[in-house]
């Protein structure tokens, strides 16, 4: 992977429904076009043409080669709304999928014990959110018991990454980040991850913005930043190693 930059454009640009132009606006940088590459190459991920079934052809009458699952078996697209005269990247699955392959190829998570792009519903009310509300997860990797050891929250951009990263370690609890960006991760309080990686282009590799996470009442919860990833849990303890 001399340039993965450019080989991931154009494997993106490949993917497009109906060959459309990708117009990304927000420019691919290296470590996440590595490890996207990597997450095709591992077959972490697995791109393939829309099945019979799919919803994106019940919906839009329109099939791509972009169609990918999840580890539930869940059908996702890398585009979305396949119409158009370009097509829409759904820019932030670049990221995303590049910090899922890093956990698992270079820390030791396992796909099997992991979700990502996973719909909940909140089990409780919360700082804004209400119970039975929906909610959308980027990654989990969990814990033999089932437990979610560490999560991952992905952005589109660097400055998206920044911009939360920066409010979490100005204030390190959730009851006094500013509403927006208590917003984005208020899910802690119902999921009790271990750890919380956003996660960010040119923030992947290495991980820079890793936080402990302690949910120490019922609506708040403390971040601490770490130098590194955590690595995987002890499947057969659980014991949990902090880097």
């Amino acid at each position: 992977m001399d340039n993965p930059v450019s080989e991931a454009t154009q494997i993106i640009t490949s993917l497009a429904p109906g060959h459309r132009p990708v117009p990304i606006r927000t420019p691919l940088v290296r470590d996440e076009c590595t490890w996207f590459l990597q997450a095709i190459a591992l077959g972490i991920i697995s791109f393939r043409e829309c099945p019979p079934d799919c919803f994106r052809r019940r919906k839009w009458g329109e099939a791509g080669p972009d169609h990918f699952e999840t580890p539930t078996g869940a059908p996702r697209h890398l585009f979305s709304k396949p119409t158009g005269e370009t097509a829409w990247l759904n820019r932030e699955y670049i990221p995303h999928l590049a910090a899922y392959t890093l956990a698992i190829e270079r820390h030791g998570y396992t796909k099997a014990r992991s979700s990502f792009s996973l719909y909940r519903t909140y089990s409780r009310d919360l700082i804004s959110k209400k119970q039975g509300g929906s909610y959308e997860t980027d990654a989990e990797f969990y814990t033999s018991s089932g437990a979610v050891h560490l999560q991952i929250e992905a952005k589109a951009s660097a400055e998206q990454t920044a911009r939360l990263a920066g409010q979490i370690e100005k204030h390190a609890n959730l009851m006094n980040l500013p509403h927006t960006a208590a917003k984005e991760i208020e899910y802690v309080l119902d999921l009790s991850p271990s750890y919380l990686w956003i996660a960010g282009p040119g923030s992947i590799d290495p991980p820079r913005y890793v936080y402990a996470v302690t949910t120490d009442s019922h609506i708040n919860a403390t971040f601490v930043p770490l130098i590194a990833l955590p690595e995987a849990p002890d499947m057969t303890t659980d014991a949990i190693s902090a880097t």
